[in-house]
């Protein structure tokens, strides 16, 4: 088990990496996790199904209770964040409770917010389960839920006391949801590191057949990126920024298409529409572009997609919470520097997006 610190995380200060899930247990004393202060796990019910035996055997260990809620972007809101705060009332939660996420990162996000305002905040441990999850929206302190079809525009920064990562959950997921995730890989090699991406074109086969090997080096790459991104900036006024890279007009995706296209998937073609964008305002060369596609191809994510409706589109990143009066982009200098907050009007959008993944 690999550990990484970090001074981001104000408790616990510890994100631990494995591919054994039984040893989740010790760190539950290591943390000073007390049973009798009443441990809550909440997960989605397409985990709750798959991982069964494993709930039930904490809950022989730990007393937990759980409460599970339909699974989906869909279903991260209000009324999914009352129904956990009711349930919590209802089983005498109390303010040295502890709160257990078990899933990907609408648990994760649903479950941190409840935890830092339920009682003024209580602990939460964040036990992420999708390759999305593992290597971006388990740490940062960023929790919340969408709200009138605007992703996350409700919500706080709230550390868990630990982030615990198991690699092995990777091997039950489907390769739609764990493609997913490869978006974000990606997106951090952009920004940040082109030898990652030389990893992901070299290894991208055994990637894809879920290699435990390549699975713990990426998310372990990713991990340390971000952390050094967030330690820098928490808050996310400045440099933190540069991690929305291909999200502007990714959520606007996710939201035209009443979320039938997948977050990585949406900031897969997003970033393509960056990368063009990028071309147009900074001068990037076009060859940046061909690399990225060739490398989104081999991973099996989409380049192509046909925005319908572009009033749905457009409200959706001129809604996006990093916006003010104007739209701001995170755009490419080069691979590996970035120039944010570029302010880029709709048109250039609209052109961007029919000269890149709308084209053919």
């Amino acid at each position: 088990m690999e550990t990484l610190n970090t001074s981001c995380l104000k408790e616990g200060n510890e994100i631990y990496i494995e591919d054994n899930i039984n040893r989740f247990y010790t760190l539950l004393n290591r943390h000073k996790i007390k049973i009798k202060n009443k441990i809550f796990l909440i997960t989605d019910d397409v985990i709750y199904n798959i991982y069964k035996d494993l709930i039930y055997e904490l809950q022989s260990k730990t007393e937990c209770k759980v409460y599970y809620f339909a699974h989906g972007e869909n279903n991260k809101n209000i009324n999914t964040v009352q129904s956990i705060y009711n349930f919590l009332i209802e089983n005498n939660a109390n303010r040295s409770s502890t709160l257990i996420a078990l899933g990907g990162g609408v648990v994760g996000d649903l479950v941190g917010f409840v935890a830092s305002t339920y009682m003024r905040g209580i602990k939460f441990i964040n036990v992420p389960t999708t390759l999305l999850s593992q290597v971006d929206s388990c740490i940062g302190g960023k929790v919340g839920y969408d709200y009138n079809g605007i992703k996350n525009v409700i919500g706080s920064f709230y550390n868990p006391v630990f982030v615990y990562i198991c690699t092995r959950f990777l091997k039950t997921l489907e390769e739609k949801q764990f493609k997913d995730g490869l978006g974000e890989v990606v997106k951090y090699g952009m920004i940040k590191d082109i030898q990652l991406l030389d990893f992901i074109d070299k290894n991208y086969k055994y990637i894809l057949e879920k290699k435990n090997d390549k699975l713990f080096y990426i998310v372990k790459e990713c991990l340390n990126i971000k952390l050094e991104i967030v330690e820098k900036d928490f808050n996310d006024s400045d440099l933190r920024n540069i991690l929305n890279f291909g999200h502007t007009v990714g959520h606007g995706i996710e939201v035209s298409s009443n979320f039938t296209i997948s977050h990585g998937e949406a900031v897969a073609l997003g970033m393509l529409a960056a990368v063009k964008l990028s071309e147009k305002k900074l001068s990037l060369n076009s060859e940046v572009y061909m690399k990225l596609e060739a490398l989104l191809e081999k991973l099996e994510l989409p380049t192509r997609y046909k925005v319908d409706n572009y009033s749905t589109f457009l409200y959706a990143i001129n809604h996006d919470k990093k916006n003010t009066d104007k739209i701001r982009f995170v755009l490419l200098e080069d691979i590996s520097k970035c120039k944010i907050k570029v302010e880029v009007t709709a048109e250039e959008i609209y052109s961007a997006v029919e000269g890149s993944i709308s084209r053919g």
